[in-house]
This record gives structure tokens, C-alpha cells and sequence, in this order.
């Protein structure tokens, strides 16, 4: 052993990156009572980078409580940092009406402050944070994985654990040490997002234009600046690594803005490019991939992070279940089986916004213009916009008779109990599967389960959406997806043999 080096430790389950999607994962293993240990490269704060919280992810936060939190941060930092429609390609609007959700609206946050919320959430649940680990190797066998690090003094720890999940990013070591190979293409373009120490321009807060000069967003990112998501129509070939500098983002909005703005420095910038590529599998053996270790690509929209965060709900509770035996291993594949597709989307979804919000030779702008006030209002398009931006076009799979809504976002119902009235995403909070007996009969009262992962509710509705008009009982997984539902004559053993499918030790 290499002088520097300590004995393995043990843990259910090690997370290599305390990003986003990593810190969802971390904290619902702990809720969950698995031992978790996260290992980040980082010492300090992210950059802003990631602005945006989409509706989808605000309801997956409720349903652990910490919506509101969030929110909270938000505001703080703007005065209304809700927006209620959002773009798609850089056209707008896309509104969020459309999902009849509870968060109809996006938040504006920086990452920084998102991941201040996350980490200190994981805390709470139990999770062990440790920064500056460096990880060199990723090595698993047919009962764990042993990761080996380097800490931020030069000392070599290797650490076990029964699973692995690679969070790190799109230059992912788990990912290369698992031997998971990726597809896709390099860089075509480049951009710039830049954090400009100005105040904002512009009464009603948020610009966009779109010229034959380029693309520009903007929209209040704290006191004092504001954020500029921008493609130059000829600085869109300068080399990614090539440093942005304040000239350079003066002269790309004096052009774009057709007008000069008064600042003298930035507060952070980077480029961005269209570079694309995606995991062949999002699993091999005991190591699993969440977020831009699975995928990179251009962030078309401001939705990536959204997408990762979504992966780590998914995979958080079956991954408990497994750990903590109430699950066979193989509910496991379904994580693959679900967000693979997910994310093959998103990437169709980013090269055909790539294709057309760049293109800036005046008949392209011609065409953006007509699609935008002629083909985006249209409200079976606007929907479509607002479920591709979610990542809630696709379902995920399930039986041919699985029921209304299977595979697809559980709606977030308020319900009227015998001791008064309870949201879906507020039942959710203990992290469990969720029988819902919508007849408020107690029909179910039969279902009872001491240690696993299962809670039972009968209520009323108090609005039913037209989807889930026939459903008389709904199980509902701990991620607000539909398992499967009943429109009538289902028994309790219907119902329990459906939860001991995904929940194997359910007793």
C-alpha cells in the first residue's frame, strides 16, 4: 500500500460529486437510512453557471419539502424572481398554464444558491460531505465497489461501499473508470453566458433578442448584475477554451442590442458550446451515472440542470430500496430504462432548437419570427413546448393495462381527508410509495405495512383532472410518477401484488 495510503472504510453507498444531481441522490439515500458518502472535487463555491428551476423540479422539491426554501432564497435575491412562461429555440412564450401545476412558473436562482439549499438539506438527512477528493479509480466486484482519492492534503483514502454513483460531470472519472463508452459530435458553435456588474437595463426585466447579428438573453441575477446568455453570429466560431473578455461581451451586445451599455467589469463568464454526447448505458454492475456524467450537451433553454436533478429523484429511492433490501437489485434497471430515453430526448430537443435559434441569415430570421407568433400560440404546440422543456413528453414504460396516466408526472391533487385537506407532493414527503384510494371509502384499509416503504390514504379530491377522471385508486411512486391505477373492481390484492412487483420484500 502506497505510504500516503488508509485502509478501505465501509458505506452503502459512495456519490462522486456534490453538484446538483449528486446532492438529490446523497440526500435521498440518507432519508432513506442508507450510509452515504459524498466525495467532491471542489473546495469551494460553484459559479453561477445554472439559473433556472423549472416547474417539474419545484414539485419534486415540495414532495421533500424544500420548495419552499428554494423560493424563499429566490426572493431574496429579486423582488418576483417567478416567471410564468419561459422560451423554447429563444422564442417565447412558452406557458407554463399549460401543465396545470401547482408551480406554474420557473424560478430564477443561481446554481451557487441552489446547491447552498441542497447541501444544507443532505446534512440534515445524515449525509458525509467530503471536499477536495480528488478521485483516481473506480473498481467494483460482485459485492462492491472500492473508489480510491486523493484528499486535499495528498493522502490516498479508499473507501467501499455496495454501489457507486458518478456525478461528476461530463469529464466523468467514473464514468471512463467503469468502462461505459459514449457517443456524439464536438463543438460547432460556441457562446457566452456572462454575469455583468451592471443594474438591469430594462423596466420589464428580461430581454430577448434575435437578429441577424446573433441571439441574446437577459434577465436580473442579483443585486448589481445581470446575466447575458449570448451567440455572436461571428464570435460563434471562437475556440471554447479561449478566455471571454470584457471587450469582447461589450462589443457582441453593442452589436446584438444595436445600443451601448455602461459597465466596466464582469462578475463571471464563460463560453458554452453545442458539444453532444451521451452514455451508452447509465449503469454497469454496481456503479450508475446521473446527470452530465451520463450526457453533455448545449443548454438550450437553461433546462440541463433541471434534467439532472430529475435523475437523482429517480434514481434516489429505488436505489435506497435496493440498499436497504426492500427491492430486488433489478428494480435497478428500470433506472436506465427510464431516463436513457429521457435524455436521448432532450438531446433531439437541443439540436433542433440548436438548428434554428442560430441560424441568423435574414430568410432564418424570417422563419423564427412566423414561428413564433404563428405556430408557438397554438395551444397543442404551447403544451407540447411546455412537456419537452420538463422532460414530460416521454412516459416512462409500463404494462399495456396499466392504467390513466401510467408512466407519467402524478399530479399534484389536493385532498380532502377526515382530518382535513393534504397535497400529493405533502403526502410524499416521507420519501414511500403512495396508495391513493380516490373514493375516500377506506376500501383499502386492509393494506398495511409495519417496515416497508408504502403508505395507504383514502380522500376525495378536490378537483380531479380529466386524466385520472375514471381512476378510483392510484399507486404513486416516491418520485410523483404513476406506478399504476385502478378505474374500478381493483382489490387489495391487486394492489399489493403491484407494490410487492416494484418493492419485492414488501410484507
Amino acid at each position: 500500500m502506497d505510504r500516503n495510503s488508509q485502509g478501505a472504510t465501509e458505506h452503502g453507498v459512495i456519490v462522486v460529486g456534490g453538484g446538483p444531481s449528486g446532492l438529490v441522490v446523497a440526500a435521498e439515500l440518507a432519508q432513506a437510512g442508507v450510509d452515504v458518502v459524498v466525495f467532491e472535487r471542489r473546495t469551494g463555491v460553484v459559479q453561477s453557471r445554472a439559473g433556472t428551476i423549472l416547474p417539474r423540479v419545484l414539485e419534486l422539491l415540495d414532495a421533500r419539502g424544500w420548495a419552499d426554501e428554494i423560493i424563499a432564497r429566490a426572493h431574496e435575491i429579486l423582488p418576483n424572481p417567478l416567471f410564468r412562461t419561459h422560451m423554447w429555440a429563444g422564442m417565447k412564450p412558452v406557458e407554463w398554464r399549460h401543465l396545470d401545476s401547482r408551480f406554474g412558473y420557473r424560478l430564477v436562482l443561481p446554481q451557487n444558491i441552489t446547491e447552498e439549499v441542497l447541501i444544507k438539506r443532505a446534512l440534515e438527512c445524515g449525509v458525509t460531505i467530503r471536499r477536495g477528493m480528488t478521485v483516481e479509480t473506480v473498481r467494483q466486484d460482485d459485492t462492491g465497489v472500492e473508489v480510491t482519492a486523493v484528499d486535499a492534503e495528498g493522502v490516498r483514502r479508499s473507501v467501499r461501499a455496495a454501489y457507486a454513483v458518478g456525478c461528476d460531470g461530463g469529464r466523468s472519472v467514473v464514468r471512463e473508470q467503469a468502462g461505459i463508452a459514449s457517443t456524439g459530435h464536438p463543438a460547432t458553435f460556441t457562446g457566452i453566458v456572462a454575469d455583468v456588474r451592471i443594474d438591469n437595463p430594462w423596466a420589464e426585466g428580461r430581454r430577448i433578442v434575435d437578429n441577424d447579428r446573433g441571439w441574446l438573453a437577459s434577465f436580473p441575477f442579483g443585486e448589481g448584475v445581470t446575466r447575458f446568455n449570448l451567440v455572436h453570429a461571428d464570435r460563434m466560431h471562437a475556440d471554447p477554451a479561449e478566455p471571454v473578455t470584457v471587450e469582447e461581451v461589450r462589443t457582441c451586445l453593442r452589436e446584438i442590442l444595436e445600443t451601448d451599455l455602461d459597465f466596466a467589469s464582469l462578475h463571471w463568464a464563460s463560453r458554452f458550446s453545442d458539444a453532444t454526447r451521451i452514455a451508452e448505458r447509465f449503469a454497469q454492475g454496481r456503479v450508475l451515472l446521473v446527470g452530465e456524467s451520463s450526457r453533455i450537451h448545449y443548454p438550450a433553454s437553461g433546462v440541463g440542470m433541471n434534467f439532472c436533478i430529475q435523475d437523482g429523484f429517480n434514481l434516489g429511492w429505488k436505489l435506497a430500496a435496493v440498499v436497504n433490501g426492500h427491492a430486488d437489485p433489478s428494480l435497478l434497471d428500470s433506472y436506465d430504462a427510464e431516463r436513457r430515453p429521457v435524455a436521448e430526448e432532450l438531446l433531439r430537443s437541443v439540436a433542433a432548437q440548436c438548428a434554428v435559434q442560430f441560424a441568423f441569415s435574414p430568410q432564418a430570421v424570417v422563419f423564427k419570427r412566423w414561428f413564433e407568433s404563428v405556430v408557438m400560440p397554438v395551444p397543442e404546440v404551447n403544451r407540447r413546448l411546455a412537456l419537452e422543456l420538463n422532460g414530460l413528453a416521454l412516459a416512462y414504460p409500463t404494462a399495456p393495462d396499466a392504467g390513466p396516466l401510467a408512466g407519467r408526472r402524478m399530479p399534484d391533487l389536493e385532498l380532502r381527508l377526515p382530518g382535513g385537506t393534504a397535497t400529493v407532493g405533502a403526502l410524499l414527503r416521507g420519501q414511500h410509495m403512495l396508495v391513493l384510494d380516490l373514493t375516500g371509502d377506506e376500501r383499502l384499509r386492509g393494506l398495511a405495512y409495519a417496515a416497508a416503504p408504502v403508505d395507504v390514504v383514502s380522500g376525495v379530491p378536490v378537483r380531479l383532472p380529466e386524466d385520472l377522471r375514471t381512476a378510483t385508486t392510484v399507486l404513486v411512486r416516491p418520485d410523483a410518477y404513476v406506478a399504476r391505477a385502478w378505474t374500478g373492481g381493483e382489490q387489495e390484492a391487486d394492489v399489493r401484488a403491484e407494490i410487492q412487483r416494484w418493492l419485492a420484500h414488501a410484507r
